[in-house]
């Protein structure tokens, strides 16, 4: 073997483990996301700065990879040919080539990609430097490529957002799964998506339940009510329950009784804050944060008192149920047999459908169940009816109070995994 063939199979390693190099590089680049590189960043690990700097032009480390990996590509198959001609003559052009593809296969493209799938962050802050030195010696080929961009509007839209909602969904089921996030944990995680798209409607008192007290009554009265209810808060009307006018707190009535103090439930309550049934719970918390109110009193699209929303009904979205020594803890769903569920009258119909996949009808004139069971009977209901459904599943009205629907059974009709 001559020395310019050793020279040459030198060149070619060289020209191999560059392709290498660029593969995995490629791989380790566009995968790591920005939420890690900002991680990266914040640990001062080294190659981090040079990371983060690529990611902010993702465009150029694709090209500035393509350029270096074709130029070892080609270099590699050219050596490779002129090495096989020289020993071979003719027939060295289909031995070269079949070789070239082989090793390049295998040490350009598999193993260099494998590696970086598995060791992404390492091969990453190692490559950073190199690919943005690389970038930096191609600017002049990059800035042309940039101004043709926005001329011929290469990069038309908007830009797809690096991670969305539904992919972080994803990881918490994934950390679930395997064990990283308990299963507490990934509900109140899911809470807090769904916090943002709930408003003020979906988890008020409604009016109907919401213990009221007249400005005209007296200290006695609303100590006994405060008493009898477990309540801390009262919302306080002047003549009629749509006019509601402002909050009574329960330490102010019983700071006046135990001195003896003469005043009235006008001058101790504090005004009513008002929102509209539409009002993001996110938006209300901050809201009530600023104002320092812990009740809020809800509107209805024509400016009738609807119900009233408390701090703790926002945070019961986020970590759940919040119960003190006055409440009951009752199952709003729960499970009597195979297909058939004791259901509270106030619960959303979409939520229940959500909840056991039904199909029950959701229409613009209700949103509980009770509300659907009014709707359909066309009149106030009797213990005991029944409605069925088209697909048969039957609602039975199981508790009233007053003109009012308590408790729903619901029977859903049976199916192969059930009969």
């Amino acid at each position: 073997m001559t020395p310019d063939e050793i020279f040459l199979i030198g060149l070619f390693i060289v020209c191999l483990a560059l392709s290498g190099f660029f593969s995995s590089s490629e791989v380790a680049l566009v995968s790591i996301t920005r939420a890690k590189v900002r991680t990266l960043v914040n640990e001062g690990r080294k190659g981090a700065g040079a990371l983060a700097k690529l990611k902010e032009y993702p465009e150029h480390i694709l090209i500035a990879i393509l350029i270096g990996n074709n130029i070892a590509n080609v270099a590699a198959t050219s050596i490779a040919t002129a090495i096989a001609i020289e020993r071979f003559g003719d027939a060295g052009v289909g031995i070269a080539t079949g070789l070239v593809v082989i090793l390049m296969l295998l040490f350009g493209e598999i193993g260099p990609k494998t590696y970086a799938s598995r060791y992404t962050d390492r091969l990453a802050l190692f490559t950073a430097p190199l690919i943005l030195a690389l970038t930096k010696a191609l600017m002049p080929l990059l800035w042309i490529y940039d101004r043709l961009g926005k001329h011929f509007s290469l990069g038309t839209g908007a830009a797809e957002p690096s991670i969305t909602e539904e992919e972080i969904k994803e990881w918490i089921d994934v950390g679930e799964e395997e064990g990283t996030i308990e299963e507490e944990e990934r509900q109140m995680l899911y809470s807090v998506f769904k916090f943002g798209d709930t408003t003020a409607r979906e988890i008020m008192t409604p009016r109907v339940d919401v213990v009221m007290i007249e400005d005209t009554s007296s200290l006695e009265n609303a100590i006994t009510l405060f008493n009898e209810t477990g309540l801390s808060r009262l919302p306080v009307y002047h003549d009629q329950i749509d006019n509601t006018i402002g909050v009574l707190n329960i330490k102010d009535v019983f700071a006046a009784e135990f001195s003896k103090k003469k005043t009235t439930i006008r001058e101790m309550m504090y005004d009513a804050y008002f929102v509209p049934e539409s009002k993001m719970i996110d938006e209300l918390l901050k809201e009530m944060q600023v104002r320092k109110v812990h009740m809020v009193v809800v509107l209805d699209e024509y400016g009738g008192f609807a119900g009233v929303v408390t701090v703790e009904d926002i945070l019961e979205e986020l970590v759940g149920e919040i119960l003190d020594e006055f409440d009951e803890e009752e199952p709003t769903i729960e499970k009597l047999g195979e297909g058939v569920y004791m259901v509270d009258a106030h619960v959303w119909v979409e939520h229940l459908n959500e909840e056991l996949g039904t199909v029950l009808p959701i229409g613009e004139s209700y949103e509980t169940i009770g509300g659907l069971l009014f709707t359909m009977l066309g009149h106030i209901p009797l213990r005991g009816e029944v409605v069925k459904l088209e697909n048969g599943t039957a609602l039975v009205v199981m508790q009233m109070r007053g003109r009012r629907i308590i408790k729903v059974k619901l029977i859903l009709p049976p199916t192969p995994d059930r009969v």
